[in-house]
């Protein structure tokens, strides 16, 4: 009777637990409310399952707006997602730190997609039983020009996450092209 249930749009809601006197007991909610959303129902002849992705929130003094603690709530679900389905995650401060790092990095292979920053090195493909060089396997670096080479297990994911792949991907491919143009040329004379 004193909870407050909105839905923010799409497939978001929020929940405001107004008497919960310790994270114990709202995580006994969420798992509660994980439970009933993952049970089967049956939908027009058809059973169905669901699962939800959760960020928690806790009060603390330091929340000066509403928007903050829905902020700080988003960034857990975000965190939780990033675990698999069904799972929730209780917000910390170190979170927002890595918010903030996501978004410059972003920020930073935006540019480095404008200024063309990326290397390629290439690692020969061998056949063993002849040993002979059957190809090449292009492997995209990224020169960053405060920390250095970036391997791509540091920003694939996010290019993919951002849309930023497709164009990386026509540079990776425009590059090799031109590299093993190159090498034709060079082979010739």
């Amino acid at each position: 009777a004193v909870d407050t249930v909105a839905r923010l749009g799409g497939d978001e809601f929020v929940i405001l637990l107004e008497q919960t006197q310790s994270p114990q007991e709202v995580i006994y909610v969420v798992e509660r409310i994980q439970s009933k959303l993952q049970a089967p129902m049956t939908l027009m002849g058809h059973t169905m399952f669901t699962s939800a992705s959760i960020g928690i929130a806790l009060s603390h003094p330091n929340y000066q707006r509403g928007q903050d603690i829905l902020r700080d709530a988003d960034n857990a679900k975000y965190r939780a997602k990033a675990k698999g389905q069904s799972n929730y995650e209780i917000y910390d401060p170190e979170m927002h730190a890595i918010a903030l790092r996501l978004l410059k990095l972003e920020t930073d292979l935006r540019q480095a997609i404008a200024d063309q920053t990326f290397c390629l090195l290439y690692q020969p493909i061998i056949d063993l039983a002849s040993r002979q060089l059957i190809g090449f396997e292009a492997l995209v670096r990224w020169q960053h020009p405060n920390h250095g080479l970036i391997t791509p297990d540091q920003f694939i994911p996010l290019a993919e996450e951002t849309g930023l792949i497709m164009p990386l991907s026509e540079w990776i491919l425009q590059a090799a092209c031109e590299q093993m143009s190159h090498w034709y040329q060079m082979m010739a004379l």
